[in-house]
């Protein structure tokens, strides 16, 4: 009972911060300027990009798809499909920003049992993105060194370096701690799957880099829409910051923390806080776009199909 009603209080938290953030970015700036921005965007460009971020989605199925069928999870590409727009809907419309996540790890283990590792691929689909994204923005960063300010720069290349170490030496540890501690060394092996088919690894690694390029390209191309002139390097650069701050969870699904950060980086290269505020805003229609046919899907019924069935048809 108290676990229900601190969640419920930090639900109301959340949507009470996300909406006082909101509140004072539109108060603060120019809210007129903000619509005359979106209102100047032509809708071909907004529609383009839905189909860009829609394209990214569809390839973060496969490669959830892919990772669940490296732990032995059964079902074709199309269930999984499903599966993950039903969890674009959840992860959009109910307050943790994770929800879709559990249902997604539900739907992979309902039959076949295995939570712990159905929620590694859901993680793990995660994580691979991220890892894209961060890889990324030091590749830009690097090559163009004056895109962000020393500090971000610097954190996205630690970032970098904290993850290649894992990708090399997460089996290294594996092997190494088998004598001491077997049980943890076990479990280990088997998240660690993954590495023992380095082509499947590539694989995934690579449609992480195909859909983070479309993500960020369609950002870039919203922008460029309504008169932001800034290098696409830069969108590679500073998303994943963008990203990483809209992950905290102190706010109802970034509404808010996402919008401010917009208004930060893009100032740090002169553009005013209106254009940025409507690119923030115009990003989190395409995925309100995109989430809602999450909620077609499940309306349709596409979360009750069974992996297992449908393997076997």
């Amino acid at each position: 009972m108290k676990k229900k009603v601190h969640r419920k209080v930090g639900n109301l938290i959340r949507i009470g911060i996300s909406a006082g953030l909101i509140i004072w970015l539109f108060s603060r700036f120019d809210l007129r300027g903000v619509i005359t921005y979106l209102q100047d965007l032509p809708i071909s460009i907004w529609a383009v990009a839905c189909l860009m971020i829609l394209s990214a989605q569809v390839l973060s199925s496969i490669r959830w798809w892919t990772l669940s069928n490296t732990f032995s999870f059964s079902g074709r590409w199309p269930t999984y499909l499903g599966f993950y727009f039903v969890g674009m809907f959840f992860n959009l419309f109910l307050p943790t920003g994770i929800g879709g996540d559990l249902f997604k790890v539900h739907f992979l283990s309902r039959e076949e049992g295995r939570r712990f590792l159905a929620a590694f691929t859901v993680v793990g689909d995660r994580l691979f993105g991220l890892i894209a994204m961060l890889l990324m923005g030091t590749a830009a960063v690097r090559i163009w060194p004056d895109l962000l300010p020393e500090l971000f720069a610097d954190f996205l290349s630690l970032s970098s370096l904290i993850i290649l170490a894992a990708l090399v030496g997460l089996p290294l540890l594996q092997r190494a701690i088998k004598g001491v501690w077997p049980g943890v060394s076990r479990h280990l092996a088997d998240l660690l799957l993954l590495w023992q088919r380095p082509k499947r690894l590539l694989w995934v690694l690579g449609l992480s880099f195909c859909l983070q390029t479309l993500g960020m390209g369609a950002v870039a191309l919203l922008g460029a829409g309504i008169g932001i002139h800034l290098p696409l390097p830069f969108y590679f650069a500073t998303l994943p910051l963008i990203g990483l701050i809209t992950l905290v969870p102190v706010s109802f699904n970034g509404i808010g923390v996402r919008e401010g950060a917009f208004v930060y980086f893009f100032g740090l290269k002169g553009i005013e806080a209106e254009p940025a505020l409507g690119l923030g805003l115009l990003f989190f229609s395409v995925q309100v776009v995109l989430s809602l046919l999450g909620g077609v899907a499940y309306a349709a019924g596409l979360h009750r199909h069974s992996i297992v069935n449908k393997c076997l048809k």
